[in-house]
């Protein structure tokens, strides 16, 4: 029996750990600054974020304009003047990150944004939970501390997931959604509309299926097969420890 996963959480969690220090929670220290800016889209924009020391919510709507709330907080004044969050727009991309001039940062931050529905999104780096409504663009996440929430998604690569995946499928495009290294478990469910083959592999708990017209096969245990509907575009799961729910809702 192949059991992949195990060998990648240790280095997972050594990468997180200083993040998952900084997230221990999310009620804002004494001193804090509050953003709030709102900046026009062209057609074709991505929204890239970054190194955030907490959680971030992004809301979408079928307006072409972004709008960022964040708040930083910090033990003390001089703790909130070692860092910053940076927002930088081209015509191409939004970018939103955090920096820190000291050599210790003990701020925490929490994220909030609404952006079209239809714009490429780049999350990396997070210390804290992810949720993220319904979109037709994109989706990239990498080296996620707390919990992801996504709604109606189309199009996804995310990896590197270390508190668990709860993942709404609206429909599955062409460029397919791919998940890799997760611990914590996946609970995914299909709209009925939705179509695919789902691969698994290197799964270390039970995957199970709450609907009558998803059939699941294994060889070995720890490698799935899963047809969806009549199959269709691909759904490719790898590297997983915990539970596996796949079910028709959302």
């Amino acid at each position: 029996m192949r059991h992949v996963a195990p060998q990648l959480f240790p280095a997972l969690l050594i990468v997180l750990a200083p993040m998952l220090r900084a997230s221990a929670a999310e009620i804002d220290l004494p001193d804090s600054e509050r953003i709030h800016q709102s900046y026009e889209l062209a057609p074709g924009t991505s929204v890239e974020v970054s190194g955030i020391a907490g959680p971030v919510e992004i809301e979408t709507t079928s307006a072409d304009t972004a709008e960022v709330n964040a708040i930083r907080s910090a033990p003390t004044h001089a703790d909130l003047d070692c860092g910053k969050i940076a927002i930088e727009q081209t015509s191409t991309r939004l970018r939103i990150r955090s920096e820190t001039i000291c050599s210790i940062g003990r701020d925490r931050q929490r994220v909030m944004l609404k952006l079209p529905r239809w714009a490429d999104l780049s999350l990396e780096n997070i210390a804290g939970d992810v949720r993220i409504g319904p979109t037709a663009g994109m989706v990239r996440l990498e080296s996620i501390a707390g919990h992801v929430v996504l709604a109606g998604l189309h199009a996804a690569k995310m990896s590197s997931l270390a508190s668990g995946l709860s993942l709404t499928v609206a429909g599955v495009g062409e460029r397919g959604i791919r998940v890799s290294s997760v611990t914590g478990g996946i609970d995914l469910s299909l709209r009925e509309s939705v179509d695919a083959e789902l691969r698994l592999r290197s799964v270390i708990g039970h995957v199970h299926s709450e609907a009558s017209d998803i059939r699941i096969s294994s060889d070995n245990g720890s490698d799935y097969l899963a047809v969806v509907g009549s199959g269709g575009n691909k759904i490719s799961i790898e590297s997983v420890v915990g539970p596996v729910k796949i079910h028709r809702g959302g």
